[in-house]
């Protein structure tokens, strides 16, 4: 519940006009009539209803109290959040030798006459590092799943020989089955790499696939149990390996792993098995392969980096304030936004950033910020009962000179910027062409107000920044900047008996361990969000990919407040992929325009409501754990403008890129408590009226 109202004087009208009655025998005895049709009663209801019109102003508290209040508890204004975006940067050429992009390189959007320009600086540094082929295989990947003795071995291709004239080998096997695969070894960790990769290939060598819809799927090893992750594609110069060209990927993060007794960085070109993709009758046959690297992406931040700003003169008395030029100021970075004191003989002290000094001992060079006002606070000094002084932090020695080393500001909703906007490089890099982000910014947050702060002191004052119960886990997780929702998943949460249809399952969590499955921020209203025009809501299933960096920070923010003892198992839900197959009827002697436009509404209801982000009752995304009945979804349908009559709802589940697996499902659809429901592609067909 919100924090009380603090009211400091609880009479109303009722009250008052009562004490006044009271009161009159003891100030006018003669005064007998106190009906209320005495003129007197009139005026003292009169100065009952103004004294409650008076009262009520008074417990009206003013929010510069209330701050007063909230600073009491430790409760302070959150200051912006940054958004974040992957920016990735572009060589003009490929190089010889690696190529840095040092941290805190600056790019922004694009400045017009009545927007300024939104920057973005790297948060870490990244080096562009020429590749080099280690070797070529090929096998095939459900074979190496199942055991197969005779297909997990693979085929290894020789790399001395490629290129040699009359030198040229099949890319999968010579008839190509689903699950054939080229495997690529690199020598070195290309890790967020934009690499080009240069085939020869025999021409229209691979007969029988459209070449705009390759039935293939590049993946990167990320390590773990099957842990192949998609690669981005750029660009296919080679028309599914018909013509020869340059196929240029986006990696993202790669882990060492031994294949073919073989240790190295793996890339993989998969044949996928999907209905829609036509296959190779023959395989294309490799002349020769090149790969060089074209750039590398980089994680940035909606904020501007200062270093070295000179914040004035300790004048050596206790409880110094200074004020940073620039605001509204990001959270502090307690390894890196650091205040270095110089005194006048040389000597350079580095004072760290505390939240408060209530630990800070006379010698600890410790000082405190305030995001609202940029205020810079030395320790005070404070009289005991003794009489004694005792100073809480150490205080910087007359004359010294004060400065901050360096800090960030920016942030806000407005660094929300959308996919490729990101493209204005504000310093010129040497050999770097140009740069982007494919993917929008998330996570940027106004200001903290007053009142969400007032609604977050009872969930403060309950964890104490400490994850106990299962909602303190959840609460600390989507504190981390780009987790959408989160659901803790604890021993005790299975039901037993409880089955579930397809490939849906419960998880099994041991004693002592704690499962979080952390749902990734995605901008629904970004064009990158949604995989095809003629199905739009639709949330592509690699944006609901849980990063590894993502899950990186949720696990350092959560391991400062987990018990002793307690193991944390961060993961993504389990993404129950629905498709709607409908049967409506429009309104009697609805044109075939007015039946389209009923289409289209009932299309975008169910991917709006089917959705982890926009659906479920309340519009906040489907809840964790919440069953799906086809009743709720005549209800939905039989709402939308136009429509007269649901015929026939069927619900499929599905997986995204395997349409041999398909389950109608009857009545309802169960799930366990890590699960959320996802809309694969729906079909809806409304009939004349």
């Amino acid at each position: 519940m919100p924090l009380p109202t603090v009211n400091l004087d609880d009479r109303r009208f009722d009250d008052i006009l009562e004490e006044a009655r009271r009161l009159i025998p003891q100030f006018c005895p003669e005064w007998t009539d106190h009906n209320p049709s005495d003129p007197g009663m009139a005026i003292l209801e009169v100065f009952a209803w103004m004294t409650d019109l008076l009262l009520y102003r008074v417990n009206q508290v003013p929010d510069k109290l209330l701050v007063a209040f909230l600073d009491l508890i430790g409760v302070q204004l959150a200051p912006p959040r940054a958004a974040q975006a992957p920016v990735t940067f572009y060589l003009s050429a490929p190089q010889d030798t690696p190529l840095a992009i040092a941290a805190g390189t600056e790019v922004a959007t694009l400045r017009t006459e009545v927007s300024e320009a939104t920057v973005f600086s790297t948060e870490r540094a990244g080096v562009i590092r020429p590749p080099q082929l280690s070797g070529l295989y090929t096998a095939n990947t459900l074979a190496q799943v199942r055991g197969d003795s005779d297909d997990t071995r693979g085929v290894r291709h020789d790399l001395a020989q490629l290129g040699l004239p009359g030198y040229r080998f099949p890319i999968f096997q010579p008839q190509p089955q689903p699950g054939d695969a080229l495997f690529v070894q690199l020598q070195g960790d290309h890790s967020d790499h934009v690499l080009a990769l240069h085939f020869g290939v025999e021409l229209a060598g691979g007969a029988g696939v459209n070449p705009n819809h390759p039935p293939y799927v590049w993946e990167a090893w990320q390590g773990g149990v099957s842990r192949w992750a998609q690669c981005e594609v750029e660009y296919d110069g080679t028309q599914a390996f018909n013509v020869s060209g340059e196929l240029i990927l986006r990696l993202p993060t790669l882990r060492e792993g031994t294949f073919f007794e073989q240790r190295g960085y793996w890339l993989r070109c998969r044949l996928t098995n999907e209905q829609m993709h036509a296959g190779y009758r023959v395989s294309p046959d490799l002349e020769t392969l090149r790969v060089d690297a074209r750039g590398v992406t980089v994680p940035a931040r909606h904020a501007t980096v200062v270093r070295g700003e000179l914040l004035g003169q300790s004048d050596g008395t206790p409880g110094q304030h200074f004020t940073l030029l620039n605001g509204p100021v990001l959270h502090l970075d307690p390894d890196l936004d650091l205040i270095e004191v110089l005194t006048p003989e040389g000597d350079s002290t580095l004072f760290t950033p505390v939240t408060d000094f209530s630990l800070s001992s006379p010698l600890d060079p410790h000082f405190t910020f305030d995001t609202s006002t940029r205020e810079v606070a030395f320790g005070p000094s404070v009289l005991q009962p003794d009489g004694s002084v005792y100073r809480f932090g150490l205080t910087p020695p007359q004359g010294a000179t004060i400065r901050m080393r360096r800090y960030q500001y920016g942030g806000g909703a407005v660094g929300n910027v959308p996919a490729r906007s990101l493209s204005v490089l504000k310093s010129s890099l040497p050999y770097v062409a140009r740069v982007t982000n494919h993917a929008p910014a998330v996570g940027g947050r106004n200001a903290q107000q007053l009142e969400d702060a007032v609604q977050r002191v009872p969930q403060l004052l309950r964890t104490r920044t400490r994850a106990v119960t299962a909602d303190d886990y959840e609460h600390l997780a989507t504190q981390v900047p780009g987790v959408a929702r989160a659901r803790c998943v604890t021993p005790n949460m299975h039901a037993p008996g409880q089955t579930y249809p397809g490939q849906i399952r419960t998880l099994s969590v041991p004693p002592g361990q704690v499962t979080v499955a952390l749902l990734p921020e995605v901008r629904l209203d970004d064009p990158g969000a949604e995989t095809d025009p003629l199905t739009p809501g639709r949330v592509a299933p690699e944006r609901l990919t849980l990063s590894a960096e993502l899950r990186a920070a949720v696990q350092e923010e959560l391991d400062l407040r987990r018990p002793v003892g307690t193991t944390l198992d961060l993961r993504a839900p389990q993404y129950v992929w629905v498709s709607v197959t409908a049967t409506v009827r429009a309104a009697h002697g609805a044109s075939r325009p007015a039946r389209e436009d009923v289409r289209r509404r009932a299309l975008h209801a169910l991917y709006t409501y089917l959705n982890p982000y926009t659906g479920g009752p309340d519009g906040r995304g489907w809840p964790f754990g919440r069953t799906l009945t086809l009743s709720e979804l005549y209800g939905l349908l039989r709402a939308v403008p136009g429509l007269e009559v649901v015929e026939d709802v069927q619900v499929v589940l599905t997986e995204p890129g395997q349409p041999e697996t398909r389950e109608v499902i009857t009545g309802s659809l169960p799930l366990p408590p890590q699960a959320l429901i996802v809309s694969d592609v729906h079909h809806v067909r409304v009939e004349q009226g």
